[in-house]
């Protein structure tokens, strides 16, 4: 588990609060000490490739992500629910 991790962004899913070039920091301290909320932006693993959304909504331990460009975004809507264990942490600075 890395603590703190730096990540470009290639894509247009979270413009416009993230976008395309932008470098993001994650990390997964806040995870330790708190669970993920709504309105959370988080890093996750995806089929091999990390993915950066927003919490929508937290079911039974299960998130359901969404971009904030909700036109052009593979999130939860495509892929269903994410489990905490693929959440690799919180975007800390973007």
């Amino acid at each position: 588990m890395l603590l703190l991790r730096k990540f470009k962004i290639f894509g247009h899913s979270m413009e416009p609060a993230v976008k395309y070039g932008d470098f993001v920091l994650v990390s997964s301290i806040p995870y330790c000490f708190f669970s993920p909320k709504e309105r959370d932006i988080i890093a996750f693993n995806y089929k091999g490739k990390v993915l950066i959304k927003r919490i929508a909504r937290i079911q039974n331990e299960e998130f359901y992500l969404e971009g904030d460009n909700r036109n052009d975004s593979l999130d939860s809507r495509s892929f269903g629910k994410v489990k905490k264990s693929d959440i690799l942490g919180k975007v800390i600075y973007k």
